[in-house]
């Protein structure tokens, strides 16, 4: 396997298949246990290798095969590997997919730690699900916790850096080798497509202005295979991207449009994925705090997990014709900024009372998803680190969803969901009915970026999106709350969690099936 820059997406770590077992000569095999300590196959099998090393434990009472538990056995040369770990899966017939990628993740990532270089592992063998499922869960989950967040950090030399250089899937069965090859390789380009999208969104805002990530989106297509154009300034005024350009013009670093294009069919309607791609919110005149201000950085998560989505998508080579739509901007205070009670007339010819600047995502936003009407699409989805609201109403652990209460945008929740549920990048949808209309109308405009009242903000700012969108089902994810993680475990690492890239992918799969 090539290995290719991490910034630039692509995990460290080389996933290969194999048939050793008791013969793998790496630095630790990882093997599961289900609940009540009993042995997995893969377990079984190198317990009598090591001479019933692995039951004692379990007898002991060490490994009771719960979910998240682990011990290490040391071989005392018994074996070629050092080590083994073995992982709690609880019960067999609950182990899906989340749960197989938790575990790998986990892992992989004390093995890391711990100095560990090559890794093998026996995870899948007992499970109910097929081969390359559970290749493409482990894959996954390994390299998304391998994962590192230190970009700008110096090194003496790659020795000193822990690392697991080559994760390998372990079967003596040849057939299950091959679906865990081709599961694997699945696994390998979602996890991509997630590193792309936490790169981007860990990256110092000094190093991604809008035209920086326009660089950096243009990279993925060229090594994805995707096509990419990019509107700048003269662009945007002659097309009349009038509400990305208010947002921009209190930065010295110009906004731009991007417009990433995965070809499949041309003959259908494609499905059309939009991002928020602010690369640094300061509120703007509606100045934030010190405190509100830091981890801004992460206002553009929406475009990242937009741009991570389309190279997996195109990595694929999926049927369906996709287009992904970053509107990319900085949110800046100066002499130039755009004030409070400012108007001005969006892409779609709706005029805008800008109440707050600081709800500047939705301004961004509206020209998008006006602009997405022009491919007949689909269906459209936005992803936004939209409101604080939808954080207070929701938490950490699911982010928003929003969508007109008609059967295409049912249809489309469905398919939202079935991807949530299998990727577990989970949604909650909330209501948007027109009673909320109310709260944008404004005395001088068409209509205005905050409600009135100062309540339901996830929902006003849903609404406020809603009014332009003209013609296509539309559903918006509000992921504020999702953007980033204080902490590692499983496959999650402290920093940006990449959050909507493998959700995306997912429903970009199951669409073009």
């Amino acid at each position: 396997m090539t290995q290719t820059d991490l910034r630039q997406g692509a995990p460290e770590t080389a996933v290969d298949v194999s048939s050793d077992l008791a013969l793998y000569k790496g630095d630790a095999i990882v093997v599961g246990v289900f609940a009540d300590g009993e042995l997995g196959p893969t377990a079984r099998s190198l317990d009598a290798a090591v001479g019933g090393m692995l039951t004692a434990v379990c007898e002991t009472g060490d490994m009771s095969g719960k979910k998240g538990a682990q011990a290490v056995v040391y071989t005392h040369g018994k074996i070629p590997a050092p080590r083994v770990l073995m992982v709690g899966l609880g019960r067999a017939k609950n182990v899906d997919m989340e749960r197989l990628r938790c575990a790998a993740g986990d892992a992989a990532r004390k093995l890391r730690d711990s100095g560990c270089r090559a890794v093998g592992m026996g995870l899948h063998a007992g499970l109910t699900l097929s081969t390359t499922d559970a290749g493409e869960a482990i894959a996954e989950g390994a390299l998304l916790a391998l994962y590192r967040s230190d970009l700008h950090h110096t090194r003496s030399t790659d020795a000193e850096r822990k690392a697991i250089d080559t994760l390998t899937l372990l079967d003596a069965d040849a057939a299950a080798r091959d679906g865990l090859a081709t599961g694997a390789r699945l696994g390998e380009i979602v996890a991509t497509g997630a590193h792309t999208a936490r790169d981007l969104a860990n990256e110092a805002p000094n190093y991604l202005p809008p035209l920086a990530l326009a660089d950096r989106a243009r990279d993925v297509a060229e090594e994805a295979g995707l096509s990419c154009r990019v509107l700048e300034t003269e662009d945007l005024r002659a097309e009349g991207f009038n509400t990305l350009l208010g947002v921009g013009q209190g930065s010295v670093n110009p906004p731009v449009f991007i417009v990433l294009e995965h070809a499949g069919d041309h003959d259908e309607a494609p499905l059309v994925l939009v991002g928020k791609g602010i690369c640094f919110d300061s509120g703007g005149l509606s100045l934030k705090s010190g405190a509100g201000m830091m981890g801004m950085k992460h206002d553009m998560a929406g475009a990242a997990a937009v741009i991570g989505a389309m190279g997996a998508i195109a990595s694929l080579d999926l049927p369906r014709r996709v287009i992904g739509l970053i509107a990319a901007a900085e949110n800046m205070p100066s002499a130039t900024a755009q004030r409070p009670n400012d108007v001005v007339c969006s892409l779609s010819g709706k005029t805008i009372e800008v109440r707050n600047t600081d709800a500047e995502g939705r301004l961004v936003l509206a020209d998008a998803l006006a602009y997405a009407a022009r491919y007949d699409p689909a269906a459209v989805v936005d992803l936004a680190t939209l409101t604080g609201a939808c954080m207070t109403a929701l938490g950490k652990h699911t982010c928003g969803m929003f969508g007109k209460h008609d059967r295409d945008t049912d249809a489309l929740v469905a398919r939202i969901q079935a991807a949530a549920d299998a990727t577990h990048e989970r949604v909650w949808r909330l209501p948007l009915w027109d009673d909320y209309d109310e709260e944008i109308k404004s005395d001088i405009a068409d209509v205005q970026n905050i409600g009135s009242s100062g309540y339901g903000g996830a929902i006003v700012g849903a609404a406020f999106l809603k009014a332009f969108v003209d013609g296509y089902p539309w559903v918006h994810l509000d992921i504020a709350g999702m953007m980033t993680s204080s902490k590692n475990k499983g496959y999650a690492v402290k920093g940006a969690t990449g959050f909507g890239a493998r959700l995306l992918t997912e429903l970009a799969r199951g669409w073009g099936a």
